[in-house]
């Protein structure tokens, strides 16, 4: 079983009457990618395919049609507008095309295309030889193309057989009366997959509530010490990406980095009205324990509306006047601190199963000898699944969270100092290796949402070539939306001559639009290409109808 928990101790068939159990009652997915909500009820796993816009008005073409999470400023959750996923239409006009013809060709759809800033590479990866180009050393904003980068460097750092192992420990003895005269303690690494992404239909809090039945068999009735996440792996304050839009730090898809994620770092909140005239009544969907919030709505005062919001300073603030009239309503906001929020889930469920503990939940942040995983005193730890699957999910669906989580736990692991900056300083040691020159880019966070991201064609023609030479080629190329098939291209160039011939990764944000990758010839030859499109002021629509045509025509090359 690849997503498990597993418990230290020789306890006859207890490892194995667990993992019995826990396949009968949250059989796992066969892929990481979200399952249906139940009653409408909003799961992070929902908005894995939702990655690559910056508004909440629909998704890309291609993408899972799944319901949105509430919009913050509206007292009525809004859905996801469903994406139209036609076909693009085949061209007509052209049968065949060679390096001579070719340009005249790519010039003409980018002239169609409207008035937008195009930079395009078009290459053959067994020659080297350039077939087309236009501004390539020119750098664009990616959008999520700069998840190829982050993908390539956590299968380059990390190999695709890695696998992220949260901890729950104890530190000193239980006593005959089931008191710990300790602490207990999480050692997190950062895991993208600590939610309930990776199992059908099981609670957000699942790995938690599996967690308290450990705790309990290890005969621990309170706790006389405190609930401690280990975060001395971390820069807890080198964990803000720049260049994020203050408008969309209150939005779904944009969630805060942590060491210990949950419901990939989504905090849900239901507002129910109390007697006319007093606040509001709010609840923590799953149940957090301590967790800090700030209540200023007034029932019945006004016309209503909520509104839920991650405020400059970074806590987060409800307001507005839930209607007497109303049996509640469950909004959604990216957590502003995901570590806490995630231990006082876990406190609510030890006490839940009368499991006191006496002392604070605390965040560490400084090394400690008696703060270490050890075989006599580890009472459970989830393995996630292997990293090739997790670069998968996040290619195919263009997950934010995953993708920020890998860029952060990367240096967490490799150099026990994760953030931004020490990540960065890592992967400018990749890029290096690659060839690649990293005075000419500049990458400010892992998922593409960062308006100071600056990279360009032949940039990103280098990286993708890099890794057809890498050992983790095969595992890269597999992570990769194939068109007409699966992910992000799932709904685009299903067309007979270059379905599944084109497998890219795409990007979209405000005024920005992407696709790179790799488009397999009928000779066996493979062409490395890469289109960035910035200051886009027609449609994306028109402009990705154009990147669709662009790789048929070039489906089409005789070399």
């Amino acid at each position: 079983m690849r997503h498990k928990t597993w418990i230290k101790r020789g306890k006859a068939g207890v490892q194995a009457l667990f993992i019995a159990c826990l396949i009968f009652v949250y059989p796992p997915s066969t892929a990481l990618s979200a399952s249906a909500t139940s009653k409408g009820k909003t799961k992070a796993a929902q908005k894995a395919d939702a990655g690559e816009k910056k508004t909440a008005s629909g998704l890309e073409s291609g993408q899972s049609e799944t319901p949105e999470r509430s919009k913050n400023k509206t007292a009525t959750p809004r859905k996801r507008s469903r994406s139209a996923r036609a076909e693009s239409s085949p061209i007509t006009d052209v049968t065949s095309s060679t390096t001579g013809t070719l340009p005249v060709l790519i010039d003409k759809l980018i002239a169609n295309a409207g008035a937008s800033r195009w930079g395009v590479k078009v290459d053959v990866a067994e020659t080297g030889e350039i077939i087309y180009e236009k501004n390539p050393s020119h750098l664009f904003v990616p959008a999520s193309n700069r998840k190829l980068f982050t993908g390539a460097l956590a299968l380059d750092l990390l190999g695709p057989n890695f696998q992220y192992h949260t901890y729950l420990f104890r530190t000193g003895k239980v006593d005959a009366s089931g008191v710990l005269n300790g602490n207990l303690v999480i050692k997190p690494q950062g895991d993208p997959t600590f939610s309930n992404t990776i199992v059908r239909n099981a609670p957000t809090d699942w790995i938690f509530r599996d967690w308290v039945t450990k705790v309990q068999a290890e005969g621990i009735k309170s706790v006389a010490g405190e609930l401690v996440v280990d975060c001395s792996d971390w820069n807890m304050m080198d964990l803000t990406p720049k260049g994020w839009p203050t408008r969309i730090k209150s939005d779904y898809y944009a969630p805060q980095s942590s060491p210990l994620t949950l419901n990939e770092n989504i905090i849900e909140i239901r507002v129910k009205p109390s007697a006319a005239g007093q606040p509001g009544i709010i609840e923590f969907i799953p149940p957090a324990e301590g967790y800090p919030i700030v209540n200023k709505t007034v029932t019945g005062a006004g016309k209503g509306g909520i509104s839920v919001n991650r405020k400059a300073d970074g806590h987060i603030e409800v307001t507005g006047a839930p209607s007497t009239r109303s049996t509640g309503q469950t909004y959604a906001v990216p957590c502003d601190n995901p570590t806490l929020f995630a231990a006082a889930v876990l406190r609510h469920h030890l006490h839940q199963a009368g499991i006191e503990i006496r002392g604070a939940v605390r965040i560490l942040t400084t090394k400690s000898s008696s703060s270490a995983p050890r075989p006599e005193n580890i009472i459970a730890v989830y393995i996630s699944p292997s990293m090739a699957e997790i670069v998968k999910t996040m290619m195919k669906h263009s997950n934010n969270h995953f993708a920020e989580q890998l860029y952060i736990s990367l240096s967490a692991i490799k150099s026990q100092a994760g953030g931004y900056r020490t990540s960065k300083q890592l992967e400018n040691e990749f890029l290096a290796r690659a060839g690649i020159n990293t005075r000419e880019l500049n990458f400010e966070d892992g998922c593409g949402l960062s308006l100071l991201n600056q990279v360009s064609p032949h940039h990103i023609c280098q990286l993708l070539n890099y890794m057809m030479r890498h050992a983790a080629w095969p595992t890269f190329f597999d992570s990769l939306p194939v068109a007409g098939r699966d992910g992000t291209l799932r709904g685009r160039m299903r067309n007979d001559n270059i379905a599944q011939k084109v497998h890219a990764k795409t990007g979209l944000v405000n005024q920005v639009s992407a696709l790179s990758g790799y488009l397999t010839l009928n000779q066996g030859r493979t062409l490395v290409f890469s289109f960035l499109v910035n200051d886009v002021h027609s449609s994306t629509g028109a402009v990705k109808s154009a990147e669709d045509h662009l790789c048929e025509i070039l489906s089409l090359l005789s070399l």
